[in-house]
């Protein structure tokens, strides 16, 4: 009988996880060139978000931004899903690792 309780518990956890995480506010990121569009990202600060990163270019991306510990690489003409964590109110540089002098832009916790 005391096995049914964990197990209760994680079949919940499981069902309710994704749930939760679909929650989290999503927002849409783009790279055309060297053109993030838009170029800053306004998210709430001190809540963990998601970044639909969209790469437009024919060759590889990599979407990162050292204070949150990303580094996500996106093929060309592809699309990827970043979990971020959550910030205080800041601005945050983000760049392509792979033109990261020319291709820029900041996210923005307020």
């Amino acid at each position: 009988m005391s096995l049914r309780i964990p197990l209760i518990s994680l079949a919940f956890a499981l069902a309710v996880g994704p749930a939760m995480a679909e929650d989290l506010p999503t927002f849409d990121l783009a790279l055309d060139g060297t053109i993030f569009t838009p170029a800053e990202l306004k998210v709430p600060a001190n809540k963990p978000f998601i970044i639909k990163f969209k790469n437009n270019n024919a060759g590889v991306a990599e979407l990162e931004a050292k204070d949150f510990g990303i580094e996500k690489k996106a093929a060309g003409k592809s699309e990827v899903v970043v979990r971020v964590k959550a910030s205080p109110a800041g601005k945050y540089l983000f760049v392509d690792e792979f033109q990261e002098d020319v291709a820029k832009g900041q996210i923005v916790a307020e």
